[in-house]
């Protein structure tokens, strides 16, 4: 899964054995792509160039297939359907980028994904939850049709972080088996299915209003983590905790507005109206974070924003990491990588694949 899904799938005008569906409007915000093939090595070719880069493992040239392969959403975040109409394995090298997640299952049929050579079978009451990096084989019988929810790492920890009201370090790691019989699974479905809904009306708000489409990503990221099991979910399902105290959320508005600039803890606890021990105890009891890491953390989240904005042609990664208040180099590499799993060079340069 790469950090833009198809804006175009590929397509050969000559191939009279496949339909198409239309693609989606030059003004909607959904891509909406589909593809059907006969032909196995159209079918690799365009989840080599589309997805990652994979190979079909037990096929030969001129190989017969029936196949389909479906997106909706956008680039780093939506659903995505896979039949290959024959039994095949496909293998997926490993990556050095770890920012996607995938949450697949099967519609019809069994599948089975190979995780660093441990299988995880997948069906219509089991789904196999993986990261990007891993070396990966997905495994696919005749029979098979899955279904893939694709999502940003990041997005589900800033996600996460919102909900609990406090930073986190690095990623949500979830379990890898994922039991859909249960309450939460079968919630999680509901959910998964009224998300394939909207995304497939062509006249959903989520098309055209980009308000509509940042509350449906919410609303499926929160359902996704509140679904399933993973690092932070006792917490995330513990009681709510005691409301924030005003000059937490006084310092929290300077910070977003001056993380740029060179701030103290003196200096926030001044812009607080409260003593510097005062605010330490207030950020630690209830961000769990200390006023400087909360800084920290939006600096770094600035900085992301604007590497994957920025055109690599015109400014460098000194640059934006200045720009942001951050002084020492070193530091800030070690830190962003541990954040967001990828080098403040690799995100300029958009080299972010799953």
């Amino acid at each position: 899964m790469s950090r833009h899904m198809p804006a175009t799938m590929i397509r050969n005008p000559h191939d009279k054995d496949r339909a198409e569906q239309p693609q989606a409007s030059q003004n909607s915000l959904v891509i909406d792509e589909v593809l059907h093939s006969k032909r196995l090595d159209e079918l690799e070719h365009a989840l080599n160039v589309q997805v990652s880069p994979q190979r079909f493992m037990n096929s030969s040239a001129g190989d017969h297939a029936d196949g389909m392969l479906a997106f909706r959403g956008q680039g780093y975040f939506g659903i995505f359907r896979a039949r290959i109409g024959r039994d095949i394995d496909i293998f997926m090298e490993p990556e050095e980028a770890d920012d996607r997640i995938a949450f697949i299952m099967s519609t019809s049929g069994t599948g089975e994904v190979l995780l660093n050579r441990k299988g995880f079978s997948h069906s219509a009451d089991r789904a196999v939850i993986f990261p990007s990096g891993l070396e990966r084989i997905v495994r696919f019988a005749q029979d098979t049709e899955a279904k893939v929810f694709m999502a940003d790492r990041v997005k589900i920890g800033e996600c996460c972080a919102k909900l609990l009201g406090h930073d986190i370090p690095g990623f949500v790691n979830f379990d890898v088996a994922a039991d859909l019989k249960t309450a939460s699974g079968r919630s999680w479905l509901r959910l998964l299915k009224y998300a394939e809904a909207e995304l497939s009306d062509p006249h959903a708000f989520i098309r055209q209003s980009p308000v509509a489409w940042r509350q449906f990503e919410q609303q499926l990221l929160t359902g996704f983590l509140l679904s399933r099991p993973h690092d932070y979910s006792q917490a995330l399902l513990a009681p709510q905790a005691a409301a924030v105290p005003f000059y937490v959320k006084r310092a929290e508005a300077y910070i977003e507005a001056h993380f740029a600039e060179p701030l103290s803890l003196v200096d926030l606890a001044a812009q607080a109206g409260v003593s510097a021990r005062s605010l330490q105890n207030g950020f630690q009891n209830f961000r769990n974070i200390t006023p400087m890491g909360f800084l920290r953390s939006v600096r770094l989240q600035r900085a992301h924003e604007a590497l994957l904005a920025a055109d690599p042609a015109v400014v460098t990664v000194t640059q934006i990491a200045l720009a942001c208040g951050f002084t020492h180099m070193g530091e800030f590499g070690t830190a962003y990588r541990r954040v967001f799993g990828v080098t403040p060079s690799q995100t300029l340069h958009k080299k972010l694949r799953l």
